[in-house]
């Protein structure tokens, strides 16, 4: 029951924080740069593991050829 309480609590203030930063994004430097920057947000946060892992591979599979 505390677990779902916590958990509520950190979406409700997520979700403020979310909204707060674009209203103060949008009012400090203008309504697409806000968006610019939230749309890059986004595509890192969900495409940077794997890039890091994609570049972690080939960084070891260049390591594993030139001992080789």
């Amino acid at each position: 029951m505390q677990r779902d309480e916590q958990q509520s609590l950190a979406v409700a203030i997520g979700l403020l924080l979310l909204v707060g930063g674009v209203l103060v994004g949008d009012a400090l430097v203008g309504p697409w740069p806000t968006l610019t920057v939230g749309i890059a947000l986004v595509l890192i946060h969900y495409l940077g593991p794997a890039v890091a892992r994609e570049l972690i591979i080939r960084r070891f599979a260049r390591q594993i050829r030139r001992h080789w």
